[in-house]
């Protein structure tokens, strides 16, 4: 009996394993543990280049986008310093001279405060303007530069006539002009010599001009300075009320 012979592995080939293309599916098959935990290291390291690169480009630009602006290579208008506006001066004399219409008081609405220290002057001058037909708004106190006056009538470019109205109604007021002010409204600030009401049948009701004793009289004697000077009359603006 003929003894057979032991059949060879066909993968050996000179006591060497031929590696096969099913030994490579299951040598990197996603289901082994060691080569899923290789694949997700080496995608994190990808995502970190990633990032990294993103990082530094953004780094860079910044970089140079900052120095084009330091240099003025690069202008960007919305961070341009936006030039001054310098106001506009005030070239209208401290008196206006307008020639204005005389309002009734029904249309005239008046603030009335006290720059004196003399109790209840404020709330008395405006009893007497109430009665004669005017429209009170406050009442209170204000300060003058020089309270040894009459009374300062305040008003905006829109309340001139309203003030000359009740200049009309008040002996020896002086009207101080406003130019911020944008309503007809009118402050009277009552000074140490107030009191003296005009007669209601003598008040003056044909159009005039606002009285202003003594800025006329400043511009007056800065204009005679000027002229004996040489120099070009400069006209000096009236004491103004100040908020108190």
């Amino acid at each position: 009996m003929v003894q057979g012979t032991k059949r060879s592995d066909p993968r050996d080939w000179h006591g060497h394993r031929i590696v096969t293309e099913d030994d490579l599916v299951r040598s990197f098959d996603d289901r082994d543990p060691a080569h899923a935990d290789h694949r997700r290291r080496r995608n994190k390291r990808l995502r970190h280049g990633i990032v990294l690169v993103l990082l530094l480009g953004l780094v860079a630009t910044a970089v140079v986008g900052a120095y084009l602006v330091m240099t003025r290579q690069l202008v960007i208008p919305a961070w341009e310093p936006k030039p001054e506006v310098a106001a506009a001066p005030d070239l209208e004399p401290a008196c206006p001279r307008d020639v204005l219409a005389y309002v009734e008081p029904a249309g005239v609405t008046v603030n009335v405060y006290n720059a004196t220290r003399i109790p209840g002057l404020a709330g008395a001058a405006a009893n007497r303007l109430e009665k004669r037909g005017f429209k009170i708004g406050e009442i209170g106190n204000k300060t003058l530069n020089d309270p040894d006056i009459v009374a300062a009538v305040v008003s905006g470019p829109e309340g001139r006539a309203h003030a000359m109205s009740v200049q009309r109604h008040i002996k020896g007021t002086e009207f101080v002009k406003d130019p911020e002010r944008g309503s007809a409204t009118v402050d009277l600030v009552v000074g140490q010599k107030f009191g003296s009401f005009v007669e209601t049948t003598k008040v003056v009701t044909k159009d005039g001009r606002l009285s202003c004793p003594r800025a006329t009289a400043e511009e007056k004697a800065a204009g005679e300075a000027a002229g004996s000077s040489g120099a070009p009359a400069a006209s000096r603006p009236a004491r103004e009320a100040e908020g108190g």
